[in-house]
Formats: C-alpha cells, structure tokens, sequence
C-alpha cells in the first residue's frame, strides 16, 4: 500500500492540472460548423447545443442556430479567446426570435468602447446571458471587431 500511494497522488495532481481551455470545453464534442444552413435569411454553419462547442476567429461575424423549447428561455453564451492579437473596441451578441426579431432588451448585448481582453479577464472568458421568448430554432449572432481566436458555447440555463 506504501508503494502505491506516491503514485496515486502523482496521477490526482495529473489529473487536476487542466489548462483554462480543457476547463472551459470540458467533456463537450467540437462541432465542425460548415454547412449552409439558412434562417432568418442568414447562412449559418450549425446548430449548437450544450454538448459541444465550435471554434472561430474575429474579426468578423459568426452564427449559429440554437433552439429553445419552451418560452422565455435564457441562453447561456460563453466565448474563450485564445491567441489574443488585438481587443478591438466592439462586440455585439444577440439572439433572434424564431419570427427573427430581436427583443433589444433581453436579446442583445452590445459593449462599445470596451477592451475585451480585459472584461475576458485571467481566465479568457467571456460570458453572457441572453433570453427569448418564443420557443424553436433562434439564430445567434457574434460579431466583434477584436483579432482573436475563440471557442464557442451556447446552452439553455
């Protein structure tokens, strides 16, 4: 039992040592995000859920299509930024209805003027909470103007 015990604590500290990025993935699937998926008239690569992630890059805007099925649902959007190049001075998320409004008060947050880097913190994360109101497919749009690399997640609280 002597021998065994310096392992065992060898293989805890192993095990315990995730990077920030393992953490924030956790045991979710990258999803690949490259079909044409239209709605709301826009092109979007997927459908995201809270089994997996996707990975992309700003500047620029990315969109998947989450679904939702009840109403008034709150989404959780969280954004890890990796290879952080410039912060840029915009980011804007928002989630459509499926009738592809945007309910402005709920729906959409909007950071101008802001460093992203810094509100992303020590950790690189970046987090939101967005509702809508009717249940079925929503598009989620992520646009900002900083030169990042990043990992997506959208899931329902």
């Amino acid at each position: 039992m002597k021998n065994r015990l310096p392992l065992f604590l060898a293989f805890a500290v192993l095990v315990s040592c995730q990077t920030a990025q393992e953490e924030f993935i956790g045991d979710r699937l990258l999803e690949i995000c490259n079909d044409s998926y239209m709605l709301c008239n826009f092109p979007t690569g997927c459908v995201l859920n809270g089994n997996h992630y996707v990975k992309g890059s700003f500047p620029g805007v990315r969109r998947v299509v989450v679904e939702s099925d009840e109403r008034d649902a709150e989404f959780s959007v969280r954004l890890f930024l990796k290879n952080m190049k410039g912060s840029g001075t915009e980011m804007l998320v928002q989630l459509y209805e499926p009738d592809c409004t945007v309910n402005t008060v709920e729906g959409r947050l909007h950071l101008e003027d802001v460093d992203i880097f810094d509100e992303a913190g020590d950790d690189h994360t970046l987090m939101f909470e967005l509702g809508v109101e009717g249940e079925g497919e929503h598009v989620l749009e992520i646009y900002s103007d900083a030169s990042t690399e990043y990992l997506l997640i959208a899931e329902l609280k």
